[in-house]
């Protein structure tokens, strides 16, 4: 594996942390502002938006040019790590294995908050609705989803990264057919 594709991958690893960071500040800002609904300024909310945006779009620029990034990054170093004998498949599986777990393990706190945090309004003769706890929760949540299934698809988002990166070339098996 080169300097070059550790980089890019490196870059894509950034790139799914900041698209998912993003999806977790959106439902912040949506569960406040379903709170709150009167506290907002009418031009506050483009202000409210923004992080979620910039988050957001640079986790999708991350990822779709990595490849150019990388290339910044390493200027001109193609050359194989000395002694690495790890394959580009087995590096990108444990680095999404550890991608997932991460996020496992930063939404755990945030949703045994908001249970206890519905809990204790029980308690205290609050009535807790579904969707106020989707809404505090959902964000907390959906990192968790997609940490699990980061962690346990790890091997088929290898796979699946591979056959994008296979499209529309044609294979040395194709032409031996061919010819």
């Amino acid at each position: 594996m080169s300097k070059r594709e550790i980089a890019s991958l490196a870059c894509k690893i950034l790139g799914i942390y900041m698209i998912i960071q993003g999806i977790n500040v959106m439902g912040n800002i949506i569960s406040f502002s379903l709170a709150t609904p009167n506290q907002l300024a009418p031009g506050s909310l483009i202000n409210i938006i923004l992080p979620f945006i910039f988050l957001f779009v640079f986790g999708i620029l991350l990822w779709f040019l990595s490849d150019k990034l990388s290339a910044i990054i390493v200027r001109g170093e193609t050359n194989y790590i000395e002694g690495l004998g790890i394959k580009t498949n087995d590096l990108q599986r444990v680095s999404f294995s550890v991608l997932g777990l991460y996020f496992l393990g930063s939404s755990l706190p945030k949703i045994v908050s908001a249970l206890t945090n519905m809990y204790s309004m029980t308690m205290s003769g609050g009535t807790p609705s579904t969707a106020r706890l989707l809404l505090v929760a959902g964000g907390p949540m959906t990192e968790f989803i997609v940490g699990l299934g980061i962690f346990l698809g790890s091997q088929g988002l290898v796979n699946f990264l591979e056959s994008i990166r296979a499209v529309g070339l044609k294979r040395e098996d194709d032409r031996e057919e061919n010819d």
